[in-house]
């Protein structure tokens, strides 16, 4: 374990090297300040420096930039000025999509990745603008000091929690998994380590997992990502699953969304007792297997046999769509211009999708829908609205895109060179401050999933159209509320980079 601090690191982007004799009191920090003496710990260190008006901002959050620069300066002895290569960022088989050349935090980052403090996120960003959240400030300081731990398949970030408890580093502040730490904690973290503190009660994951969390936690998601019997429709960490709220705004949002008809409204795509919206079946283990002929894209197909029933319920319309998941296995088989034969099914194409797995298609491969994306994951289900909560992204169509897509989408369907037309998997937001008061029932649930999950872009077809699963007990007096909700309460998030 690394227990010396470099006394050249320092925080955010302020390169102003100071000794020990040359430190004074920061302004804004007195005895009472919440974790004075840990504050003050990291600045006679040099492992902060404040900013240039004298103050420390002991409340105010840090992004994961500003976090992953100060423990890789304190942990490492890392010290850019001595790197022969500082600038570059390319490892094999990593690279985040969302970073700027150049950048202030790019020799942290690097030195993070190289010794494997850093991963990132299932997408492919780092999000250095994100304030970062306790869970993930946990993998990161225990990375950095060189701790080891167990991983746990189940639940990413819990060997962290627990290691940060045994250490009795985690500050009394922290109540939630998802808490944004602010830079008191993160000051609180290094000096409770370096100095081996013993006389805190810390919390384990056990303690903040049966703590009364005033808000559902953004990062680990796993006891809400949306469930069909016993099959989870993904894990949480994945990108349907992901909470998009606090995600930045996309710089080319404005034009993606005039491209779409900016002034149009959204239009729930189901309902009609039924007749509207697309029906997924759902099959336990034992269901026979039957052979599927690829009739139109074999070559970016999975081929069967699947486990599809002779009465499948078929989408209504050209499409032809039918979904069938596997409850015991947790496996998704979706057919395109699905046609019951003799003996089996013809499709124009099919793809299965391993649920258990965040794994996607080979990028350029289609799939039931344009985007290469399934399609029951995305689906409003009656179901998971009658219980109050819309866990996951939506699924939407536009009826002009462009010849690119991004992760987690695989294909585009588009020859247009339009950078203001929306690429496939782009990612839209509901506004925070769109006003969901006047909204009731089905609708407001629909719409406050908007707010936190989003919609992704699966498929061409009418503008600002979300799909729903076919089902009788939708309310339509109800969705039809959503049908006043313009196209300018949304957003464009930043998802990544596109991929042509």
């Amino acid at each position: 374990m690394k227990t010396k601090l470099n006394l050249m690191a320092i925080t955010g982007i302020f390169y102003l090297l100071l000794t020990q004799s040359a430190l004074a009191s920061f302004a804004d920090v007195t005895n009472s300040t919440t974790y004075a003496e840990a504050i003050n710990y990291v600045q006679q260190k040099g492992i902060v420096s404040g900013y240039p008006d004298g103050t420390y901002k002991p409340d105010q959050q840090i992004n994961r930039a500003e976090f992953t620069k100060i423990i890789i300066g304190a942990t490492l002895d890392y010290n850019p000025a001595v790197d022969s290569n500082p600038g570059i960022f390319s490892f094999s088989g990593l690279a985040f999509s969302d970073l700027s050349i150049g950048a202030w935090y790019i020799p942290y980052l690097k030195k993070a990745v190289v010794n494997k403090v850093i991963s990132g996120y299932p997408d492919g960003t780092f999000r250095p603008a994100n304030n970062i959240a306790f869970v993930e400030a946990a993998k990161i300081i225990v990375g950095g000091f060189n701790y080891s731990v167990q991983p746990d398949n189940s639940i990413w970030y819990k060997p962290y929690v627990d290691k940060m408890a045994d250490l009795k580093a985690t500050p009394s502040s922290v109540t939630r998994f998802d808490k944004q730490i602010t830079r008191a904690e993160m000051a609180e973290m290094i000096y409770r380590i370096q100095n081996n503190i013993t006389n805190l009660n810390s919390k384990s994951y056990q303690d903040l997992a049966g703590s009364n969390n005033s808000q559902t936690p953004k990062i680990i998601a796993s006891g809400n990502a949306p469930k069909i019997g016993v099959c989870q429709i993904y894990p949480a960490d994945n990108a349907w699953n992901r909470d998009v709220s606090a995600d930045p705004v996309d710089p080319n949002s404005e034009k993606y969304i005039q491209s779409m008809n900016g002034s149009g409204h959204l239009h729930p795509d189901f309902g009609g007792n039924g007749k509207y919206g697309i029906p997924f079946n759902v099959v336990k283990s034992g269901q026979a297997l039957v052979p599927i002929n690829i009739t139109d894209y074999p070559e970016e197909s999975d081929a069967g046999p699947y486990p599809i029933p002779a009465d499948a319920k078929v989408e209504n319309g050209s499409d032809g769509h039918v979904l069938t998941l596997d409850q015991d296995n947790c496996v998704l088989y979706e057919l395109y211009v699905a046609i019951k034969t003799a003996t089996g099914w013809d499709a124009a194409q099919a793809s299965k999708f391993d649920l258990k797995s965040n794994a996607l298609r080979p990028d350029y491969w289609t799939s039931a829908d344009a985007a290469g994306l399934p399609i029951m994951p995305g689906l409003a289900k009656y179901d998971e609205v009658e219980a109050g909560a819309v866990n996951h992204a939506l699924r939407f169509t536009a009826s002009k895109t462009q010849k690119g897509f991004i992760h987690p989408a695989t294909h585009y369907a588009s020859s247009s060179t339009d950078a203001n037309l929306p690429p496939m998997g782009l990612r839209l937001r509901l506004k925070a401050d769109f006003d969901t008061s006047k909204f009731t029932g089905e609708s407001k649930v629909i719409l406050e999933g908007l707010k936190k999950y989003g919609m992704i872009l699966a498929d061409n077809g009418s503008n600002w159209y979300i799909t729903g699963a076919a089902d009788p007990r939708w309310n339509d007096e109800d969705l039809n509320q959503m049908k006043t909700v313009p196209a300018s309460a949304f957003e464009a998030v930043q998802s990544g980079v596109i991929i042509k």
